[in-house]
């Protein structure tokens, strides 16, 4: 009897072992992703474990967008020799050259700006398969453009709107507004500024950014965590969605929708289960762009107001990197403040004659503008 619970005890160490090796050596989900330590390679198991390190680039090293990266690895002396790298980044397979059983160099080309995670897998000639990583910074090769603008009708907007979101249908501008019991769903006369419908949320929630696809309005909150899919016509609420992080802007590409939650971060999620699917970091030449808030998509660029001033920052939808630039200070004369007025946020995309819609919170004032060319 003892014997066999010898035999019992040692399975279920060695199984509890074995799991608590290889759990989470895989790669985690999009955005998910655990830092590793610099220079550490992933556990592979106890006894096949080979001391290594990513000497080369270091630990938060940063690049241009478009610029190679030579990869080099530093085993101890008593290492096999390494027969085939492999290379990751943020998870994936990417294609490097190997210019030696230490060194790679992968031509980075059109990748994405901000933090990338690298990851080099090595298989020993004895068979064994160890795992280095680091993180590296991609910075824009683009020097955005600044933007003027010309203003070609102002209406009035309610002064009491908080306004969060905002999106126009080609014929009406769907607005979220903001603060705790006062915050609605509204469907707006653009050239009138009249209210022609409104929703009420919940007096714990706090109406955040607004996006408009197939014909349903998702809605964020700002620390609930919560998001409300009603339909666009009648407003009857269809669902809730969760995520993560606060919420800021959303907008949609047409198939994905794209939120903001203050920082320099883009979250991509599906519209099956609105669960986030993809993330990307809006960088400029310097670095990180933070504060993006409110957003609009416009043919493969976002528009997005960047929180606590009057600009508007313009970027790819696919790598992050910041295309211009696009001042709005003074828009709204000084004449037309008054002591509740707050920041700039909301902007809406006119796709009949490519103008934008925007506003303020508690701004007297919507204006329609055509952006210019670079100066």
């Amino acid at each position: 009897m003892r014997t066999r619970w010898n035999i019992f005890l040692t399975v279920t160490i060695s199984a509890i072992l074995f799991a608590s090796v290889y759990s989470g050596c895989g790669d985690p989900e999009p955005g998910q992703e655990e830092e590793t330590p610099a220079g550490l390679e992933e556990e592979v198991g106890e006894q096949d474990r080979i001391t290594g390190r990513i000497i080369r680039p270091e630990h938060n090293s940063r690049f241009v967008v478009g610029e190679p990266v030579e990869i080099e690895l530093d085993f101890d002396e008593e290492a096999p020799a390494p027969a085939r790298l492999t290379l990751f980044v943020d998870g994936r397979e990417m294609d490097a050259k190997t210019v030696s059983g230490t060194r790679l160099v992968w031509e980075s080309g059109m990748t994405r700006t901000g933090n990338r995670r690298i990851r080099v897998r090595v298989e020993f000639e004895n068979g064994i398969t160890a795992q280095y990583s680091t993180r590296i910074v991609f910075t824009s090769d683009i020097e955005p453009a600044n933007h003027s603008y010309r203003i070609l009708n102002t209406y009035p907007h309610d002064i009491n709107a908080f306004t969060q979101g905002l999106v126009y249908d080609g014929r009406h501008l769907y607005e979220s507004t903001g603060q705790y019991g006062k915050s609605t769903l509204r469907r707006v006369d653009p050239e009138t500024g009249d209210v022609l419908q409104s929703a009420s949320l919940e007096r714990d929630f706090f109406g955040e950014g607004l996006a408009l696809l197939n014909d349903k309005l998702y809605q964020l909150t700002w620390k609930e965590g919560v998001g409300f899919i009603y339909e666009k016509d009648s407003f009857q609420l269809l669902g809730r969605f969760r995520f993560p992080t606060e919420g800021w802007g959303l907008t949609t590409d047409g198939e994905y929708l794209l939120k903001t939650d203050g920082s320099d971060n883009v979250y991509v999620y599906d519209t099956v289960n609105l669960s986030e699917v993809d993330r990307f970091q809006v960088y400029d030449m310097n670095g990180p762009v933070t504060g993006l808030n409110e957003m609009e998509y416009k043919e493969g660029l976002i528009y997005a107001n960047v929180f606590d001033t009057e600009k508007i920052v313009i970027f790819e939808r696919g790598t992050g990197r910041v295309r211009g630039w696009l001042d709005l200070s003074g828009i709204l004369e000084e004449e037309h403040h008054h002591p509740g007025l707050d920041v700039m946020n909301g902007i809406a995309y006119n796709p009949h004659n490519g103008t934008f819609f925007v506003t303020g919170k508690n701004w007297p004032l919507l204006f329609e503008i055509e952006i210019l060319k670079r100066e």
